[in-house]
């Protein structure tokens, strides 16, 4: 039996793309990377989304990227107020091994501490009350699956957008799971953005989240990333609260947009 045959049982049988098997090939992790999004409801600008790639350390023996996000709505708005940051700790693999925010649960405001604990299959959930600290929710939960949290997700896309397959993933916020399908078209197509002289060659993701989340973010989304090896994203359309709206790059640190057209 040749390797190919033999490659080819194993993925029907772990029922995982093929196409996909190559992961993260030649992307590019850059420290000191940020990345700066407008967030526009028509006419309207929401807030700003702040993404960042801030150091590597090592967690319970395991190499990992500290990324941060940050996510504010526009002051002039009374009727959004969200003042969010969020702390991922990322495998090389995209897989998160540490999540640190303040979120909001069932009405209550809690600084949040989720654990992968890859070994021993295991979800270390800690909730602290921002209002109350001596109230404090601790839980053990089954990592019986693979998951990703909102920031190690979008790592996982840029590392995984030049290639063609389609997957479910599971989203783990607010100490629960949710699905979310995404599929990758490995196809190269120039966009325009405003903060960008040129068009640039972007590869495009889509999908729907079958969950709620952070700001309302649930159903149809889309999404178009730099075709080079740091792939950030460029622009995204989504659903939230008060309908569909677009996040579009303004402002970068450590990346440079590549405008020359991609030889396929």
């Amino acid at each position: 039996m040749s390797s190919k045959i033999i490659i080819v049982f194993i993925c029907i049988l772990l029922h995982f793309p093929i196409s996909l098997l190559s992961g993260d090939d030649n992307f590019q992790w850059q420290i000191g990377e940020e990345l700066t999004y407008k967030v526009k409801w028509s006419f309207i600008q929401l807030g700003t989304l702040k993404l960042q790639v801030v150091d590597t350390l090592i967690i319970e023996n395991t190499f990992v990227y500290h990324t941060r996000m940050f996510i504010d709505s526009n002051p002039l708005l009374f009727f959004v107020n969200i003042h969010s940051v969020y702390d991922s700790f990322i495998g090389e693999n995209f897989y998160p091994h540490l999540f640190i925010a303040v979120e909001k649960i069932d009405g209550v405001t809690y600084k949040t501490r989720y654990r992968f604990n890859y070994e021993d299959s295991l979800i270390d959930v800690k909730m602290t009350d921002v209002k109350d600290t001596t109230h404090i929710i601790e839980k053990i939960l089954p990592l019986d699956e693979k998951v990703q949290d909102g920031m190690s997700m979008i790592f996982y896309a840029r590392g995984n957008v030049h290639l063609k397959g389609t997957e479910k993933l599971t989203a783990f916020f607010e100490a629960k799971k949710g699905k979310l399908d995404i599929h990758f078209n490995g196809k190269a197509k120039k966009i325009n953005i405003n903060s960008i002289d040129s068009p640039i060659d972007t590869y495009k993701v889509f999908g729907e989240a079958h969950f709620k989340a952070i700001a309302g973010f649930s159903g149809k989304y889309s999404g178009w990333f730099a075709a080079d090896k740091q792939r950030p994203p460029l622009k995204a359309m989504m659903k939230v609260f008060i309908g569909h709206v677009k996040v579009e790059l303004e402002e970068w640190k450590k990346w440079s947009p590549k405008l020359t057209e991609i030889q396929n």
